[in-house]
C-alpha cells in the first residue's frame, strides 16, 4: 500500500436542501450543483455518505477503504477498531431550518441504533443583517406545556432567539431545542450520526407534495425543557504560547473545536497535539495556507484533514496574513489533549 499522506483532502458532498441556497457557490467560490444546496459534508464517513478522497495517489478511494487498511496512520491508535467519530458539514441556510433536537447515545442506541446520538457545535461564518439562531427555551416549561404549545403553532413563542454575526460559536448537547435562521452560513462539525428529531416546520411542504415529517414524540421525550442559562454560547479562550494565537472553544467528551489565529505571514509546524496523536480536521475560515511539501496552496473555504502520520512525523506550513483556522479533532472519550494546550 501507498505510504499515507500527512494531509488529505476530500470531494464535498452537497445536499440539496428545501431551506437551502447558493452562497457556498457565491460567497465559498465553490462549484455547487444546481438547485437549492443547503449542506456540504465536508468529511463525512456516516452511512452511505462516504468522502472521497481527492489525493492523486487515492483518487476516488472512499475515505472508508483508507482507514479501515491503517486506522492507526490515518485517525491514530485509540480509533484501531473504530470509524471517524466526527462530521463535519458546512451549512447555508437561505430559509430557516426546522425547529429540531437530538438524543444522547443511550436514547439513540435503544431507539435509532442505526445511528448514534448527536452533539454538535455551529461556528457562524457569516450572517445577515438581522439573522438568528434559536438555541434553548427562552422560559421554564415542561413537556406537558410545551406539547400543547406546538400544537397551538406557537412552539416558537418560548425559544431563546440569539442574533448572530460571524466567529459565533454555540455547542449544542444532546436534548437542547435549536434552528438555524434564514441568512446564516455556519460551519458544523458534530458526531458522525443524523439522528434528528423535528419538533415543526412551519408546515412547510417537501418534494412529495406533503408536509414535512414531523418527530414529536420522540423530541419530547428527549427534549430539556429548563430554562436557557446562556452557556451554549460558547467563549474562545486563548491557549499557551505559540506562533500564532490558538483559541479553545470546546473540549468536550465528543470533538475539540479550536481557532488557530494569524495576524502575520507565519511559518508553523503541524505537530502532535494530543495523547495519543490523533487526527485533525481543518476548515479555513479566512485567508490561506501554503504546504511546501505539498506544492498545494490551501485556500479560504477549504478543508482539509491532517492524519494521525502527519501530526507524528511533522510538516510545516505558511499562513498568509489574516488566516483564521478552525481545529476540529477527537473528544475526551478517546484522546487527551494537555491543558497547557
Amino acid at each position: 500500500m501507498e505510504r499515507i499522506p500527512k494531509v488529505l483532502f476530500v470531494t464535498p458532498i452537497y445536499k440539496e436542501k428545501i431551506w437551502g441556497g447558493r452562497k457556498l457557490e457565491t460567497q465559498l467560490g465553490r462549484t455547487i450543483p444546481e438547485g437549492l444546496i443547503g449542506e456540504s459534508w465536508e468529511v463525512s464517513v456516516y452511512d452511505s455518505d462516504i468522502s472521497l478522497l481527492e489525493n492523486p495517489e487515492f483518487n476516488k478511494l472512499p475515505l472508508t477503504d483508507l482507514i479501515q487498511k491503517a486506522p492507526n496512520e490515518v485517525l491514530g491508535k485509540p480509533f484501531a477498531n473504530a470509524s471517524l467519530p466526527l462530521l463535519v458539514k458546512v451549512i447555508d441556510a437561505k430559509e430557516k431550518l426546522s425547529v429540531q433536537v437530538h438524543p444522547d447515545d443511550a436514547y439513540a442506541l435503544k431507539y435509532d441504533p442505526k445511528s448514534k446520538g448527536k452533539k454538535e457545535c455551529w461556528y457562524v461564518l457569516s450572517a445577515d443583517p438581522g439573522a438568528e439562531l434559536v438555541v434553548g427555551f427562552e422560559i421554564e416549561t415542561s413537556r406537558k406545556e410545551y406539547e400543547s404549545l406546538v400544537k397551538q403553532n406557537l412552539g416558537e413563542s418560548v425559544l431563546k432567539k440569539w442574533p448572530v454575526k460571524p466567529g459565533d460559536v454555540f455547542l449544542l448537547n444532546p436534548g437542547t431545542i435549536h434552528a438555524i435562521g434564514g441568512g446564516v452560513v455556519l460551519l458544523e462539525v458534530q458526531q458522525s450520526s443524523d439522528s434528528t428529531y423535528r419538533v415543526y416546520d412551519y408546515g412547510r411542504i417537501g418534494d412529495d407534495g406533503k408536509p414535512r415529517e414531523l418527530h414529536l414524540e420522540k423530541a419530547l421525550s428527549v427534549l430539556k425543557f429548563e430554562k436557557t442559562n446562556g452557556e451554549e454560547k460558547l467563549q474562545k479562550v486563548l491557549l499557551g504560547h505559540h506562533p500564532f494565537s490558538r483559541y479553545l472553544f470546546t473540549s468536550n467528551d465528543k470533538f475539540r473545536l479550536e481557532s488557530w489565529e494569524f495576524n502575520q505571514a507565519q511559518n508553523f509546524t503541524f505537530s502532535s497535539l494530543c495523547e495519543p496523536t490523533c487526527f485533525g480536521i481543518f476548515f479555513t475560515i479566512s485567508g490561506s495556507l501554503y504546504i511546501p511539501e505539498l506544492n498545494r496552496t490551501v485556500c479560504e473555504g477549504e478543508t482539509f484533514f491532517v492524519t494521525a502520520a502527519g501530526f507524528q512525523e511533522t510538516f510545516t506550513a505558511t499562513a498568509s496574513p489574516g488566516t483564521k483556522l478552525a481545529f476540529m479533532s477527537a473528544g475526551t472519550d478517546q484522546v487527551q489533549f494537555p491543558s497547557q494546550t
